[in-house]
């Protein structure tokens, strides 16, 4: 028998395109907590928080399906959980064993990492229990667990010396928190009959305006960089905007939200990018390998949907 037509229903559940934009938070936050500190991260402790962030992501969206599967009968029965593909008790205990090796994971890179990853569990839980039905606060304690993500990475590298020391963590963090809020409040009208229309399509490209730029300035001013960096952040910061710009606009209207949604958790690959720039030449690779994810996204979202 083929493994392939036992995991799909896990990859539905988990929103596998989905999966490829979760490292590159505690990855950026790692390398910016490195350029604070003038010192470079450790690769058993980035891979360590890396994955941690992959089981914590993973442990909230089968708690999500979970909490939902009550309204999943009614509105879509064809989600792994409600059509019987995935037996609730295994999905429980997926969901159990996610959440664990999460925090173990963590620990390997250090107690304020732990730390981080038992917030980031805290905020996921709070977020399932009834947060997300509450209006504003659901999509902000959603963006908070994007921006706690990334802050498991930067804690990797231990606790700072000041808070001034992180500012382009501490702004990336903030940052990427509003993004999220910005298009899960969208999302939270997904099922809506007709779409959204106002301030609230452009939210999320206004975050990106506002925080991009100013992580590269706080990132230059504290580090000057030595090579042209600056210049491949400024062009990656531009076609980042470009997507939100397209994504608030002339593709809002043409394509149904929840296109629209799983365009910006493509550009959070295109986010995550920038972030490793700001963090200078140690962040090249790892930039370059999140633009390149950005092209593998489409494939899997044709087959699995990201929202």
């Amino acid at each position: 028998m083929s493994a392939t037509p036992t995991l799909a229903p896990w990859f539905r559940l988990l929103r596998l395109p989905n999966l490829l934009t979760v490292p590159g938070d505690p990855v950026a936050g790692a390398l910016l907590a490195a350029v604070a500190v003038s010192r470079a991260p450790s690769a058993s402790a980035v891979a360590a928080v890396a994955g941690a962030s992959l089981c914590l992501y993973a442990f909230g969206l089968i708690l999500n399906d979970l909490m939902d599967i009550e309204t999943d009968r009614a509105e879509r029965p064809d989600r792994p959980l409600p059509s019987g593909e995935i037996p609730v008790p295994q999905a429980r205990m997926a969901a159990v064993v996610v959440a664990l090796a999460g925090l173990n994971l963590a620990l390997i890179a250090g107690r304020p990492a732990l730390h981080a990853a038992a917030v980031l569990a805290a905020l996921i839980i709070l977020y399932n229990g009834g947060a997300k039905r509450i209006p504003v606060v659901g999509a902000l304690t959603m963006g908070l667990c994007r921006g706690m993500n990334l802050m498991l990475g930067a804690l990797a590298l231990g606790a700072p010396a000041s808070i001034g020391q992180w500012l382009p963590v501490l702004l990336a963090a903030v940052g990427l928190t509003l993004y999220v809020a910005a298009f899960s409040a969208l999302a939270a009208r997904e099922m809506a009959t007709e779409k959204p229309q106002g301030a609230l399509r452009w939210l999320p490209f206004a975050a990106l305006f506002i925080v991009l730029p100013a992580v590269l300035v706080a990132s230059t001013v504290q580090h000057p960089p030595q090579t042209l960096l600056p210049v491949a952040y400024v062009f990656l910061m531009i076609m980042t905007l470009m997507r939100a710009w397209l994504l608030g606009g002339v593709m809002y209207q043409l394509q149904p939200v929840s296109a629209t949604i799983g365009g910006h958790i493509r550009n959070l690959l295109m986010v995550q990018a920038c972030f490793c720039l700001a963090a200078g030449l140690r962040g090249l690779l790892p930039a370059l390998f999140f633009v390149l994810l950005t092209c593998i996204f489409p494939r899997l979202a044709a087959r699995f949907y990201s929202s």
